[in-house]
């Protein structure tokens, strides 16, 4: 019996590539509309009209317009929580921090249309609101893996939540500095920049 073939995963049925190319068609949608109308003027109407589907169904994928709009931000995270979270792992943390913010800064670099998105962001305090929240969760992922790798209590551990809180506000930063300029040809050496810092100058538990 060729026990090869029983392992190999089986490919996506018909119901799940039709639901991958389902969100994808309402996220280009939006982002189409995003930038023609503005985030406040398009409504969840237009982007399903856009989308040639229904508002429910626009609502089943997403939630919401806001839930649209950081789409790709909750994408990062997940796979992010799930890498860290991983009991397979055997990367330290910072050095997983810094493998996923070069991948992640990368990838920022490749997509066309991330400086007009980032300006998007920015427009609209509700947008602001749930990047600062997506943040907020970074942090506490990483501060409490921080605690754990150090054998730590990480209600008690104030030394992991600083050096997270700089990883993420720092990296975060210069997303917000460099993206509001337009300037992405250092993207992921000033990211990477940012880790090493914190890798040199702050003290080991």
């Amino acid at each position: 019996m060729d026990t090869a073939a029983i392992a190999a995963p089986k490919p996506p049925g018909l119901r799940a590539r039709k639901k991958k190319e389902t969100r994808k068609l309402i996220l280009k949608s939006a982002n189409a509309l995003f930038h023609e109308r503005g985030y406040a003027a398009t409504t969840l109407e237009d982007i399903a009209d856009r989308a040639s589907v229904h508002k429910q169904t626009v609502l089943r994928y997403f939630g919401s317009k806001e839930g649209i709009a950081m789409a790709f931000r909750q994408i990062a995270l997940r796979k992010f929580k799930t890498g860290l979270l991983d009991p397979a792992r055997t990367m330290p943390v910072l050095e997983y921090w810094r493998s996923f913010v070069e991948t992640s800064a990368r990838e920022v670099t490749e997509r066309g249309d991330i400086v007009r998105y980032a300006k998007l962001v920015e427009s609209e305090p509700g947008l602001m609101a749930a990047s600062l929240a997506i943040q907020m969760q970074y942090e506490e992922l990483l501060a409490a893996e921080f605690s754990r790798e150090a054998g730590l209590d990480p209600v008690t551990d104030l030394e992991s939540r600083f050096l997270a809180a700089f990883l993420v506000g720092g990296y975060f930063s210069v997303a917000r500095h460099l993206l509001g300029r337009g300037e992405l040809q250092n993207y992921v050496a000033t990211a990477l920049y940012v880790v090493d810092f914190a890798t040199q100058r702050f003290p080991r538990h």
